[in-house]
């Protein structure tokens, strides 16, 4: 048959589905008077007819889109059998299902170091043509960005003979949701509760910018302990495909229409654009099933094309009204709960223009905890009519015995209250429109900032910040709620400066919400709100005069912190978030003596940081990442302290905890590149320990981690400068643990190539970056230590001091940095070590000028003579080479120095 151009088509449309809601006889008869009046037009509808029922024969809509619309994907080769067959450390058992992507197989470990079973998914030959490899790299990156506990991980990847792709995947032995909650006879509220998760999961990826577009209760399974598992990102459209134009682009073309036609948008049918509000409405077409036991559109339905188009154009029924009449009797008993809000929810869920909708899975699972706490919804507008009956709700007991005290009163104030009324109504109208502007900056600084924080995003609220710092600060007439919610916005605005380094301005507003905080929390605000604002607000004061160097201002500051901390946990001892912001403060007030130099300050306030997160973690949930993460920083920090008093012993054990604790994190989330820039960081300072220690082949182990990690993070985001400078910072660790064992031509060749790295990493940096200079610095160490070696005594000397990096460490070292000033001593006791080990070379160095710079720089920070270890043994040098080496304080100092503290247990 000829193509239908659009004019014949208009024509065909409606006489098609005429017959398509026509059963045999009366189609047959239709269609003849039809071609009584014009032959070709009946042809055509004949053919459409056929093609309709051939459709119907191949179970259209149990096949994804792409397969049922274009007929189906030829394969080049048969359906493979891979019984028995071998897959890296993997045995290949059974098939366990075919879906529009591929083949699943079950897989068991059969290298015996553990036993437990995997599923295999393997790509359909000649499903994307000549891109399958590339698509199937695809889905593992996009896998492999999702890490949660409610989504299948992915556990490898490769391409098996050669030429079949595969995913690894989480084997999950479940149900499907909805067939879960059925045999399990779940009620409205637990299926709501096993729907958050759902939710929680699809979050999760839409939080990474990754849509799933084909959920559905096949893809979404229930194990046997209740856990929800997320399954098949194989659809998937990454929202950032700008970054990937090469692949992304042509994966979208050619997959695009592969989704469930049952579960499909309207512009997923209608091939228009998809977002975070495409899951939605699978989402609620979930939903909808779970609690209505049927289908919102196709039930209503006869033929696969009239459900294509009910998905575009029908209205579903009220859920509450389907419920009653279903099949599963704990729902029908229970119908009547699903009245009113979640009628609301669902059905904003199922809207057919995708901006009524839910924005994305967040936004849809806050109404939905709000309606299991019997709270307002953000579906329905706040009457207070409507408020007034989720408070009611809510405390129906405590309503239900005051009732008769408020009718009372009522009958006897009534009179006064009419009299009253007109003189307060203008001053109403003013507070009305007084709150107004505090609900909008309270929302926009507030509950909208926490969105945008996660994604680094908060510098979007700085314009309206600006503009409404005047009038937060403002505190006449404010309730204490009011101040609340104003010092909450105002913290937000010094939190957005801070982060952009704007100091001196990220002040005023948080001093400003300091004053609004002031004292104890007044009637009418809950104790720990108060508490959580008000240190919130020191936090970011302390931060700004941290970043400032004005460490006796921060410490102020972070005392205040620690005070309100204190206050919360006294008033609540069992909160765990009162718990950690004390732990909080105490690791803040660590960093600030350690600046300081004040390492005995340090050690104390890191282990009660440590203490107080131990007691958290406690208490936590087992999926809540968040602490432990924090856990191990404070560990790290604690190691950092010892490292720098000398007790590398102690050292070593606080970094290998801090591993272990973070290498259990990323477990649960292998794709966060958070998590292994943080394992990579801490691994390389257990590293440097382990090699003071004596162990270079440990220490190796750990440096070469490190560096594996980075790199891959590296290319993953190679625009991250932090990671960027880590790894070179690893590689320069990394060859000096190995230095020894290296033929003396490779060393040069190796520290040359980082030079090149580094140099051009430096490009457009500030030159006098503490970590910028801690890379040099550690470079030209290990740079004149391989010249040494070949007998370049002038060359070694030169790369020690070399003008521009020596000049740009003085100006690091200006402020009291005591990484920095540690970097820059080491440089020239290196010097003076050259130069004594080598007499011939004395004429090039001055050796009194060397020994005065260390005089000089370690005399900023005289708190650290004595308690840091390298710091002392350069001013103990200097002294020496000045000859001061017979005064009390030198000597005092050498003799702290001569004690070894390597093998020291933590005290």
């Amino acid at each position: 048959m000829d193509a239908l151009d659009k004019q014949r088509w208009i024509a065909l449309s409606p006489l098609l589905d005429e017959l398509l809601d026509l059963e045999e006889p009366a189609r047959g008869r239709r269609l003849a008077e039809i071609r009584a009046g014009d032959v070709a037009m009946a042809e055509h509808l004949e053919a459409l007819l056929a093609r309709d029922a051939a459709l119907d024969d191949d179970r259209f809509l149990e096949q994804p889109a792409a397969e049922a619309l274009q007929g189906p994907v030829p394969s080049s080769v048969p359906p493979l059998d891979f019984r028995g067959e071998t897959l890296g450390p993997y045995e290949l058992e059974r098939e366990l299902g075919q879906g529009g992507m591929g083949a699943v197989w079950l897989a068991s470990r059969a290298d015996g170091r553990f036993e437990g079973q995997v599923a295999v998914k393997f790509l359909k030959s000649g499903l994307f043509g000549k891109g399958d490899s590339g698509r199937f790299e695809r889905e593992g990156q996009i896998l492999a960005r999702l890490s949660h506990p409610n989504i299948a991980r992915l556990l490898d990847a490769g391409v098996h003979h050669g030429h079949q792709p595969y995913l690894v995947l989480e084997y999950v032995d479940g149900l499907p949701i909805d067939r879960y909650c059925q045999v399990n006879g779940l009620d409205v509220e637990s299926r709501i509760k096993l729907f958050l998760d759902v939710l929680a999961a699809v979050a999760h990826a839409h939080q990474r910018l990754i849509l799933h577009r084909d959920l559905k209760p096949s893809n979404i399974l229930v194990t046997h302990d209740g856990q929800v598992k997320l399954l098949d990102f194989g659809i998937a459209k990454l929202l950032d495909d700008a970054t990937h134009a090469g692949v992304a682009t042509e994966l979208t073309q050619r997959a695009g229409s592969a989704f469930t036609p049952q579960y499909a948008a309207p512009e997923q049918v209608q091939q228009a654009d998809v977002t975070t509000a495409t899951d939605v409405y699978a989402l609620g077409v979930l939903l909808y099933q779970m609690l209505g036991g049927r289908h919102p559109t196709a039930d209503d339905t006869q033929t696969h094309l009239d459900r294509l188009r009910a998905v575009v154009e029908l209205v579903p029924k009220r859920l509450s009204d389907v419920a009653s009449d279903q099949l599963d009797p704990v729902i029908a008993r229970q119908a009547k709960l699903l009245r009113g809000d979640l009628d609301t929810i669902v059905g904003k869920a199922l809207k057919k223009k995708p901006s009524e909708r839910y924005a994305n899975a967040e936004s849809m699972a806050v109404d939905l905890r709000h309606w299991l706490a019997h709270e307002p919804i953000t579906a329905r507008p706040d009457t207070r009519l409507y408020v007034l009956g989720r408070f009611v709700r809510r405390h129906r007991w405590s309503v239900a015995a005051s009732s008769v005290a408020v009718l009372a009163l009522v009958s006897l104030t009534g009179l006064s209250v009419l009299q009253a009324r007109r003189a307060e109504r203008a001053e109403h109208q003013a507070q009305e429109r007084r709150q107004q502007a505090d609900d909008l900056l309270s929302y926009m600084l507030g509950e909208f900032a926490d969105k945008l924080r996660p994604i680094g995003r908060l510098e979007l609220l700085d314009s309206v910040g600006s503009k409404a710092l005047s009038y937060l600060a403002q505190d006449a007439n404010a309730s204490p709620m009011e101040r609340l919610q104003r010092a909450k916005a105002l913290s937000v605005i010094g939190e957005v400066r801070v982060s952009k380094r704007n100091l001196k301005e990220a002040l005023e507003p948080l001093e400003a919400a300091r004053k609004l905080l002031e004292g104890a929390p007044p009637p009418g605000v809950q104790s720990g709100e108060w508490r959580k604002a008000q240190g919130a607000a020191a936090f970011w004061v302390g931060h700004a005069h941290y970043y400032s160097r004005e460490m006796d201002k921060a410490t102020e500051a972070w005392l205040a912190y620690r005070d309100a901390g204190q206050a919360w946990v006294d008033a609540e001892p069992g909160n765990r978030e009162a718990l950690i912001e004390l732990s909080y403060a105490y690791n803040s007030l660590g960093t600030a003596r350690l600046e300081t130099a004040d390492l005995t300050g340090a050690l104390d306030h890191f282990r009660r940081s440590i203490a107080y997160k131990r007691e958290a973690v406690a208490g936590a949930d087992p999926k809540d990442m968040g602490v432990r993460g924090d856990l191990a920083d404070s560990l790290s920090w604690l190691g950092t302290t010892y490292f720098m008093r000398g007790q590398t012993q102690a050292a070593d054990n606080m970094f290998a905890e801090a591993t272990t604790v973070i290498a259990g994190v990323r477990e649960r989330a292998p794709g966060d590149g958070a998590w292994a820039y943080r394992e990579a960081f801490m691994r390389r300072w257990r590293a440097e320990a382990l090699f003071r220690l004596g162990k270079p082949g440990e220490a190796l182990r750990h440096a070469n981690a490190s560096v594996e990690l980075l790199r891959t993070l590296h290319a993953q985001d190679p625009a991250n400068t932090q990671w960027r400078l880590n790894l070179l910072l690893s590689q320069v660790a990394q060859l000096d643990f190995e230095w020894q064992a290296l033929p003396s031509n490779e060393r040069l060749n190796r520290a040359n190539q980082l030079k090149v790295q580094i140099e051009q990493f430096s490009k457009g940096k500030p030159a006098s970056n503490p970590r910028l200079l801690e890379a040099w610095g550690r470079w030209s160490v290990l740079m004149a230590k391989t010249l040494a070696t070949r007998g370049d005594i002038a060359g070694a000397m030169k790369v020690l001091d070399d003008e521009s990096h020596s000049e740009n460490s003085m100006k690091a070292v200006q402020l009291p940095d005591i990484r920095s000033v540690s970097i820059y001593v080491e440089t020239r006791l290196q010097i003076i070590a050259l130069a004594r080990a080598h007499p011939s070379s004395r004429g090039t160095v001055d050796l009194q000028l060397r020994c005065k710079e260390i005089d000089d720089i370690t005399l900023k920070i005289p708190a650290a003579i004595g308690v840091h270890r390298l710091i002392t043994q350069a001013w103990v040098e200097a002294q020496s080479c000045l000859g001061r080496g017979q005064r009390e304080e030198t000597r005092r100092a050498a003799e702290w120095l001569a004690h070894d503290r390597s093998l020291e247990s933590p005290s």
